[in-house]
């Protein structure tokens, strides 16, 4: 990775970016500001990438895939220690009883590991994060 990320981006803020939803425009902002590096974990990389091959096939998802990888950096930590970090936030240890599904879990743990704001558009799980100040977030919409 050429520099440490300053955002990292979740599934659903990908989805939105790459569909034209609300907020693609705030995340253009935030990935053509040359201050930033925003990053992704492959878990969430993967959890794009189902959705559109669910929706739209295997071509869309491919092209989907490829222009993320194209403007973030995909992450692949996999330590132990990270590990057990993604499993604190799965089982609620993290925010307060708050469970998060396992690849909101690794953009949340991916967020705290490298001590930077998520970019999401995910109010259901991640408005209690936030109204818990246990992690930034910068919402889209």
């Amino acid at each position: 990775m050429a520099a440490r990320p300053t955002h990292i981006m979740d599934a659903c803020a990908g989805i939105a970016y790459l569909k034209g939803e609300a907020g693609q425009a705030d995340l253009t902002q935030i990935l053509m500001d040359g201050r930033n590096s925003v990053a992704m974990h492959a878990v969430n990389l993967c959890e794009v990438y189902y959705d559109f091959l669910r929706s739209d096939g295997q071509q869309v998802a491919d092209t989907a895939h490829n222009t993320l990888t194209g403007v973030v950096t995909i992450l692949n930590d996999s330590g132990a220690g990270f590990l057990k970090r993604v499993a604190r936030w799965k089982v609620g240890h993290v925010c307060a009883g708050h469970i998060l599904g396992i690849a909101d879990a690794f953009a949340a743990a991916t967020a705290e590991e490298y001590a930077c704001p998520l970019v999401t558009v995910d109010h259901g799980d991640f408005d209690t994060v936030e109204q818990n100040g246990v992690l930034q977030i910068i919402w889209l919409r």
